[in-house]
């Protein structure tokens, strides 16, 4: 989308999603998504300076880019079997997390 508004990004390839979803079967942990979300953002803003020439309020594009971001994480989320897992998540406040480091149970280990 960023070349179609006027950009002159060389073709870019990543790791597609569908293998992406097969190395989290085998136990791929840690997936970027931040050339993903670049890209998006970037592609969100460009679109709409476009089709709105005149507009100059960032506050304006901007919502653009965050919405392009957050359908981009909504879709990798579901397609990473994550969806719906955040209440699972407990936030822990730096205090806590530097007592833990502290007592050794954050250093890493190799079994």
């Amino acid at each position: 989308m960023i070349n179609q508004y006027g950009g002159e990004i060389p073709e870019t390839y990543g790791v597609p999603v569908e293998e992406i979803v097969e190395g989290i079967k085998h136990g791929v942990r840690k997936v970027n998504i931040d050339t993903d979300l670049r890209l998006a953002s970037t592609g969100a803003v460009r679109r709409f300076l476009a089709q709105n020439p005149a507009e100059f309020d960032p506050r304006k594009f901007l919502k653009e880019t965050v919405t392009a971001m957050r359908d981009l994480c909504i879709a990798r989320y579901e397609a990473f079997g994550t969806a719906g897992n955040a209440s699972k998540i407990k936030p822990i406040n730096l205090e806590e997390m530097f007592l833990r480091y502290e007592r050794g149970e954050l250093a890493p280990k190799i079994k």
